[in-house]
């Protein structure tokens, strides 16, 4: 009886593992959790930023200052298009943009991306894994090329240095928006300082204790590092040293904190750890105080909040009007020009 009910656990084990690694069931099971109600709502107000114009962005240069990358995957273009949009109107800034597919993107999906974007260069990750891999196994890098394998969030530690052509790279999460003006991000990417800025997380959340990145790495670990929103200089990120970090079993953990626990050992080590101020927010609590904030991310368990709170506010504000407004001026003003 023992060995028949291991039997059968195994066999569901082996039934589970392979709906986790289903795209449809794993996008089902979090509908059923969040109710169909309120996906459908969430869904339509995704859908609203489709109705607006694209942006033009400069093309990719190795000549140009600040690159702009982020990470997406067939979940959360849709928010990467928001957060994008949000940044480039707000900024008012036309920085090279890099957008990296993670996973399966339907052909739809790209389309939308490649309209809304027309200058930016969108990399699948077929694409990425054969440039990528072989770049990391040609210098020796088998454990980043394990740990990229294992935890998708590791594309945005290796594969945007690795596939930019910039000095700077300005990095964001999907689940960021912008509300104003983003004045000390912009000064900080067009200074030359060799400082690598961060949001300033609730709570250090890396893979390892500052403690032990002390006793076991000889490193003292900046605290409450956060990558939603983030700049460096492309040479000031040492895979090298990435590699070597990742000899420690708790930094190469896999987990969805892999990617920022490397991120804060590179810099903390270099002593380039630096802060945006805190208008660019992280919070679990719904924002009280939107005269002060320029922008958010919503991180973690404050997820739903970006639906919720922040599209809803930049809907309300006139966001998309805005950007219909500005395409139709610009279109106007071409027209009279010529």
């Amino acid at each position: 009886m023992r060995g028949m009910r291991a039997i059968q656990m195994s066999w569901r084990e082996r039934i589970r593992s392979r709906l986790r690694r289903n795209p449809n069931w794993v996008t089902f099971r979090r509908i059923q959790r969040e109710g169909w109600r309120k996906a459908l709502q969430r869904w339509r107000l995704w859908l609203q930023i489709l109705d607006t114009p694209p942006i033009f962005t400069n093309g990719v240069d190795e000549q140009a200052p600040v690159e702009v990358h982020l990470l997406c995957c067939r979940r959360d273009y849709l928010c990467g298009i928001w957060a994008l949009k949000s940044f480039y109107y707000l900024a008012g800034v036309r920085y090279p943009l890099v957008i990296h597919l993670q996973g399966k993107v339907s052909h739809w999906a790209v389309a939308r991306l490649v309209s809304h974007f027309p200058m930016a260069r969108i990399i699948p990750q077929p694409e990425a894994n054969a440039l990528v891999e072989g770049w990391l196994a040609e210098r020796g890098f088998l454990r980043l090329i394990a740990a990229r394998r294992s935890s998708p969030s590791m594309l945005k530690l290796i594969d945007f240095p690795t596939m930019s052509q910039a000095c700077r790279l300005l990095t964001l999460d999907t689940d960021v928006l912008f509300f104003r003006y983003p004045a000390d991000l912009l000064i900080s990417a067009e200074k030359l300082s060799q400082l690598s800025l961060f949001q300033r997380d609730l709570a250090s959340a890396y893979n390892l204790s500052e403690k032990r990145a002390l006793t076991d790495l000889g490193i003292e670990l900046a605290p409450k590092v956060n990558t939603g929103i983030m700049l460096f200089t492309r040479d000031s990120l040492d895979l090298s040293r990435c590699e070597i970090y990742l000899a420690h079993p708790d930094v190469a953990r896999p987990s969805g904190w892999i990617e920022q626990t490397l991120h804060a050992l590179c810099a903390s080590e270099q002593r380039r750890v630096a802060y945006l101020p805190d208008s660019y927010l992280i919070s679990l609590e719904p924002n009280l105080h939107w005269d002060s904030l320029i922008a958010r991310h919503y991180a973690g368990a404050s997820r739903p909040l970006l639906t919720s709170e922040g599209i809803n506010m930049l809907i309300q504000t006139g966001f998309l009007e805005e950007l219909r407004d500005r395409s139709s001026t610009s279109s106007a003003s071409r027209e009279t020009k010529t």
